[in-house]
């Protein structure tokens, strides 16, 4: 099937109109992301039911808001693997958060037992068909585009409306779709993929012995780096990573200043005079260790390896390493104490 180029805002009102006779459609995305906090979208594939393809070129089409509406419509089923990334390019590019998707690999994690699947092993298990894998390698920005990049592009949206019908099929045998819907619904929320500021913090594997003191210090070196990385557009690592975030409170004055001295962005004084301030209201934070419960750990390992095997699935999508230090080390309530993680595992560890 040919593959068309849709390099005009002309091309894009036709293909806008062609996509009000369908429900559904294949979608991906090509960005850049090495030296920017926000991703710069170079490409946006979209594949149809009759099996036309079609490639938006963003840095062609100046009418961002026929993009918002295709993938604002709440009428149309995006079908994409592994989106977080995608919604995330197409939320910088439009400034719109995309509704109604369909995430192959979430999907998947609950017919396989091996979890978040690459798309090209889900094309080669689900439709028996070889792709070329290595389009990350390439630089999507480079115009025009070549052949090769165009079968790259179109190759990783052509199967993903078929995909998303077995995958339908295989869920509902196994009455595990609602626990796909449930899942999506959490993972894919806005304040799950655009981070605030003021909500960063959440992102960082934090120690789990942090007081409330304590967790208020990092929300304020988290939210003091994010506010800078979105105002420079740098990938927030160039401030400081996540572990020198929290090194920043768990070390001493030298290491502290080691962090900061190794800042790569050139900060204004305000803006250095504003860490400086933040830190001094640290406390020392003495490195410490939750008392260990190593039997009710065990116990809880052995009995997720049961639960995995029972079902079929990857013991890592029903909890995590961390997700059992938050059950059996603090009083928050693990991510398997409720929907259907409780209901085939939550619920045995009462």
């Amino acid at each position: 099937m040919t593959n068309f180029l849709v390099d005009s805002d002309k091309k894009l009102l036709n293909l806008a109109s062609k996509l009000k006779d369908v429900n559904e459609i294949g979608l991906d995305t090509e960005f850049i992301r090495e030296s920017t906090y926000r991703p710069i979208l170079a490409l946006i594939q979209v594949s149809l039911p009759n099996g036309e393809i079609y490639l938006i070129d963003p840095i062609s089409i100046h009418r961002r808001d026929l993009v918002s509406n295709i993938i604002s419509s709440s009428n149309l089923t995006k079908i994409i693997h592994s989106s977080k990334q995608d919604i995330e390019a197409l939320y910088s590019y439009t400034n719109t958060y995309p509704v109604n998707i369909f995430d192959t690999q979430i999907a998947s994690n609950f017919i396989s037992e091996n979890s978040n699947v690459g798309y090209s092993t889900l094309v080669k298990n689900l439709c028996e068909c070889d792709i070329k894998e290595g389009s990350w390698r390439t630089n999507w920005l480079e115009r025009p585009l070549s052949p090769k990049k165009v079968e790259y592009a179109a190759d990783d949206v052509r199967y993903l409306i078929e995909i998303k019908s077995l995958l339908i099929k295989r869920l509902k045998a196994l009455d595990r779709f609602s626990w796909f819907e449930e899942e999506q619904l959490n993972e894919l929320k806005k304040s799950n993929i655009i981070i605030e500021p003021n909500e960063a913090w959440k992102k960082i594997n934090y120690p789990l012995h942090f007081s409330t003191q304590e967790l208020a210090l990092l929300k304020n070196i988290a939210c003091w780096r994010e506010e800078l990385a979105i105002k420079y557009d740098i990938p927030k690592r160039w401030i400081f990573s996540d572990s020198s975030a929290t090194k920043l409170m768990l070390k001493n004055d030298k290491k502290t200043m080691d962090v900061v001295n190794n800042i790569k962005q050139q900060l204004t004084d305000s803006e250095m005079s504003k860490l400086m301030k933040i830190l001094s209201l640290k406390k020392v934070i003495k490195n410490k260790n939750l008392s260990p419960k190593k039997d009710i750990e065990k116990k809880c390992n052995e009995l997720l390896g049961y639960v995995s095997d029972e079902f079929n699935i990857d013991s890592t999508i029903i909890a995590t390493k961390r997700d059992l230090e938050i059950f059996t080390n603090t009083n928050s309530e693990a991510r398997f104490m409720k929907g259907w993680r409780y209901q085939i595992f939550g619920k045995l560890v009462q």
